[in-house]
């Protein structure tokens, strides 16, 4: 068995309490749904927390898709950019926003 100085020890601790308390594995998600949704859900055969999980994974990988397709046409114009020698004439992306402002 190994053994550790006092500062290993609290580092060690640390971490361990870290893990455990600051940053949780799961959380609990209190969630109000109207009752006309709730009988819905529940006439279908469908438990309601299953149901509102199956909602939240698929927003989820909706905002996903958007913020990737996002990132992806970002890097579409800088490459077209980089190619056909594109630049903002040394002008600042602030101050082209506001000259765009003004009209």
């Amino acid at each position: 068995m190994p053994t550790y100085g006092n500062e290993e020890l609290y580092r060690i601790y640390e971490v361990a309490f870290l893990q455990r308390v600051c940053y949780p594995r799961t959380m609990k998600i209190t969630v109000s749904i109207p009752d006309e949704l709730a009988a819905e859900v529940q006439a279908r055969g469908f438990a309601l927390e299953t149901y509102v999980g199956d909602l939240m994974k698929e927003k989820l990988s909706q905002e996903r898709t958007v913020t990737d397709q996002r990132r992806k046409a970002v890097e579409a114009m800088l490459q077209f950019a980089q190619k056909h020698g594109y630049t903002t004439g040394g002008q600042g992306l602030k101050s082209m926003v506001r000259e765009g402002h003004k009209y």
